[in-house]
């Protein structure tokens, strides 16, 4: 009995183990591909303000810098607004616009509408000013950091 006991044990030890094979062969780990993605920098002729859209008076002039696809910053000066443009990028990417806007006092309309809409990917910041020449150059006076703008993102 014993004899019996031991040759059935065994038998199922043999049996009962099975190696698992995968189905498919494993692969190496392969780097993952980057990602392209669109970038769309615009720097708009409207502002909004209290949910009505202005167009921003002509006598403004905006000077300022985007990052490109190579990440390094591309000059733009005094463009027609609105200005756009468009670009390829791999992800992640820190989007990125940035500058200064300039204005002839004696070119000010006697009503001003005034922002510094710098957008990336339609999000942004659109602050603006309308009122008369005498209260935007109030408003400058008091705030000259109001002529300036930055904007970025990071593109994942």
């Amino acid at each position: 009995m014993f004899l019996l006991a031991t040759l059935l044990i065994g038998g199922m030890m043999f049996t009962g183990c099975k190696k698992d094979t995968p189905s498919t062969p494993p692969t190496p780990d392969t780097p993952s591909t980057p990602t392209t993605r669109k970038v769309v920098y615009k720097l708009d002729n409207t502002v909004y303000i209290v949910m009505v859209g202005y167009q921003i008076s002509p006598c403004f002039h905006y000077n300022f810098s985007y990052k490109d696809t190579n990440g390094t910053m591309v000059e733009v000066n005094d463009p027609t607004l609105p200005w756009t443009k468009e670009i390829s990028v791999k992800a992640p990417f820190e989007a990125k616009i940035e500058g200064k806007v300039t204005y002839n006092e004696a070119e000010l309309p006697e009503t001003v509408y005034y922002g510094r809409p710098a957008l990336i990917n339609n999000d942004g910041i659109t602050t603006g000013f309308t009122g008369s020449k005498e209260k935007f150059i109030e408003y400058i006076t008091a705030r000259p950091d109001k002529l300036e703008f930055s904007n970025s993102m990071t593109i994942e």
